[in-house]
């Protein structure tokens, strides 16, 4: 009995410095990795607007099962919806919310957690050359270990995305 005391008050001064220390941490995180890609801007949005696509190129979607797409009539499409399998069971899907000139904004709802706005934002940068940038926002719960993965979270999403735009670069430019 001693020896219990001591260590319930020190579990519950460390659980409320982590509680204190986490709620100074953002309640939002976002993730983005950009590629030049030599050329014009139309072939680059048609090719990210291309949902049927995606596969080709895109990482997340790689080796999926159940893999289909519903595409909205119109020029925007926003309302098209692309459903897949992972390759753990979880029935994600993905709902383009924006379509612009300037890119594609979607809402990904990856199995039962919680949704993550995530898009391509293009951009002419220089004469030759387009800018695209893939970006994730998540919002944070305020749990601790919600907050402490928010600072792991580019380094787990960062080389996923970056090897998948590296990918769509080699296909847009022909290599």
């Amino acid at each position: 009995m001693r020896l219990i005391k001591p260590v319930l008050i020190g579990f519950t001064g460390l659980s409320l410095v982590l509680i204190a220390i986490s709620s100074l941490m953002p309640g939002e995180v976002m993730t983005s990795k950009w590629i030049m890609v030599h050329g014009e801007t139309a072939p680059v949005l048609a090719e990210i607007r291309d949902l049927r696509k995606w596969p080709e190129w895109n990482g997340l979607l790689t080796g999926v099962n159940d893999f289909s797409v519903t595409l909205k009539p119109g020029h925007t499409d926003t309302g098209s919806t692309v459903r897949w399998t992972d390759q753990r069971g979880g029935k994600n899907a993905l709902i383009v919310t924006e379509n612009n000139e300037k890119g594609i904004v979607t809402t990904m709802f990856m199995g039962k957690g919680q949704a993550l706005e995530s898009g391509f934002s293009i951009e002419k940068r220089q004469a030759d050359s387009v800018q695209v940038v893939w970006f994730i926002i998540e919002k944070l719960k305020w749990y601790p270990w919600e907050k402490f993965y928010g600072m792991m979270a580019g380094d787990m999403k960062g080389p996923l995305m970056q090897q998948s735009l590296d990918k769509l670069k080699a296909r847009l430019e022909g290599e």
